[in-house]
């Protein structure tokens, strides 16, 4: 096992895994994701369950049952994340008296259906990503209570994926893996305004 991952494993005392996943498994997961994963996130999830760091909660990657309708196949949380980021972005309609949008259209400013506007948090520079169907260029990782959402940006090699943060309209470009990401939040290293309470 990569020494990163062991050690991000030992200091968020994520409970473990019996048995790692089959190959075959990975094949499901990225056939139904649409995607390759990065090679550090694989071995990350075959270790452990379930993951956080604080209040900062990554998306292991696991098959969920859906009672209804009947017979439906079981849906891959990290699929339906995604679904619910590409839909805020695609779904332009009116809203119905009562209705709001979904809080991941508020997170972000529309440049036009299938584009979310994300402004840099450190140089205000105003950056455009494709979240269409087939042309997703964020890959939601993880959540946090306050509204922040940890992104892969999707572009070229998975395993050369930087991690992205979204909060409010603002991004934060980490420029690093997920798991040095979430070493670097163990130690203190990343000052952001929603970990600032969080005790890691």
């Amino acid at each position: 096992m990569d020494e990163r991952v062991e050690a991000l494993l030992i200091r968020t005392r994520a409970p473990w895994r019996k048995y790692p996943r089959q190959e075959q498994e990975w094949e499901l997961i990225e056939m139904l994701l649409g995607q390759r994963l990065p090679a550090d996130f694989k071995m990350l999830s075959d270790r452990c369950q379930e993951l956080r760091v604080g209040n900062l909660e990554v998306y292991i990657p696991r098959l969920e049952e859906v009672s209804f309708p009947v017979g439906s196949p079981a849906r891959l949380n990290l699929r339906t994340r995604l679904e619910q980021e590409i839909s805020a972005t695609t779904d332009g309609r009116a809203l119905m008296e009562g209705e709001s949008r979904p809080a991941e259209a508020m997170r972000t400013s529309l440049e036009e259906p299938g584009q979310v506007v994300l402004e840099d948090a450190d140089s205000g520079e105003r950056s455009v990503f494709s979240m269409a169907p087939g042309r997703f260029e964020l890959v939601p990782w993880g959540t946090h209570p306050s509204g922040a959402v940890g992104y892969w940006h999707a572009v070229g090699d998975p395993d050369d994926w930087p991690v992205v943060v979204s909060y409010g309209w603002a991004l934060w470009r980490e420029g690093c893996s997920l798991v040095d990401y979430l070493l670097r939040a163990l130690d203190c290293g990343i000052p952001l305004p929603w970990l600032v309470e969080d005790t890691l």
